[in-house]
């Protein structure tokens, strides 16, 4: 009886530590933070700021919302528009109502990003000179390496 209980314990033990070693491992090749930083500073797409509230319909609904905002240096280039500034035309009404089914569909990913800003000095700056604040911003474009354009929610 000793044996056979030793014997399932000793099995066990083994088992764990294979197991163990294969997790350790597997955590050590799959380490997404020590990649990016080993990479240097992100890459940020270069996108374009949409012209029409259409365009910022497609993007909201697209993988448009977020970009990462590590690596800003505090001398880029800010640029902000407010969504008064988009050409509203081709849908009246229609359109308003699919820009706020939108935003609400992005609501998490804005959340998010809305977060990241509020960590960038250069941007809280941008905003904050035109009197909006992080939850005001519905969209960041990178328009060229040191330049950026904060698309803010106007709307009363």
């Amino acid at each position: 009886m000793t044996i056979r209980t030793t014997s399932i314990g000793l099995a066990t033990l083994v088992a764990m530590s294979v197991y163990g070693a294969a997790f350790a491992q597997s955590a050590s090749d799959t380490d997404l933070t020590a990649q990016v930083r080993a990479q240097g500073e992100p890459e940020i797409e270069i996108t374009e700021v949409p012209e029409t509230l259409s365009d910022l319909v497609a993007d909201l609904d697209g993988k448009g919302v977020a970009i990462p905002l590590t690596g800003i240096p505090e001398d880029a280039e800010i640029e902000t528009r407010t969504l008064s500034e988009l050409d509203m035309s081709g849908g009246g009404g229609n359109n308003v109502s699919a820009l706020d089914n939108a935003l609400s569909r992005a609501q998490t990913r804005l959340d998010m990003l809305q977060t990241q800003i509020d960590g960038s000095d250069a941007v809280i700056g941008a905003i904050e000179a035109r009197g909006f604040t992080s939850d005001d911003v519905i969209g960041i474009y990178q328009t060229a390496k040191r330049s950026l354009t904060v698309l803010l929610d106007d709307r009363a």
